[in-house]
């Protein structure tokens, strides 16, 4: 699937209802199947200049989309499957959106830059999942921010306060 997924992507946006039904029916399949190879491949497909402006966009919107929702509940149902992801996965997903900010292709930062935000705004959500009642709630979002503060560079802190 990974290596088909600009066809299917470029296929989720067709004018022919069948053929955009299929690919996203594919799309879907293979995110519940296998999400941390979803992820990979959609952040793969955004990074790589050479695919194709549309396969990237939807790539990164997707991206977007699977941490984010309107409805609370699903929200941080979204941000639980995130935060279960291989630590290994979820690096080279970061890798690569890293490395689209610095693409010649504008589209591709926007969009890498949106899902960026949205990994960032996963701190708000846990910080108020500290005044939940359940104890475990608490110990787990502070493991997480604990982690989150351990991936943050304190150069990056200290030029922030320059």
């Amino acid at each position: 699937m990974a290596l088909e997924v600009t066809q299917i992507l470029l296929n989720a946006q067709a004018v022919d209802g069948s053929v955009r039904k299929h690919a996203e029916e594919s799309l879907k399949q293979f995110q519940e199947q296998n999400l941390p190879g979803f992820l990979l491949s959609l952040s793969g497909e955004l990074v790589h200049d050479e695919k194709p402006v549309d396969s990237r966009k939807l790539a990164g919107l997707i991206l977007k989309n699977a941490l984010d929702a309107k409805e609370q509940h699903r929200k941080y149902e979204l941000i639980q499957r995130w935060l279960s992801l291989d630590v290994g996965v979820k690096s080279q997903i970061k890798t690569y959106l890293l490395q689209t900010l610095t693409s010649p292709v504008h589209e591709a930062r926007s969009t890498a830059s949106k899902f960026i935000a949205k990994v960032a705004g996963l701190i708000g959500s846990l910080l108020s999942n500290i005044h939940q009642i359940p104890v475990h709630v608490k110990q787990s979002t502070l493991e997480t921010l604990r982690y989150l503060c351990e991936e943050v560079s304190p150069d990056v802190v200290e030029q922030d306060l320059i």
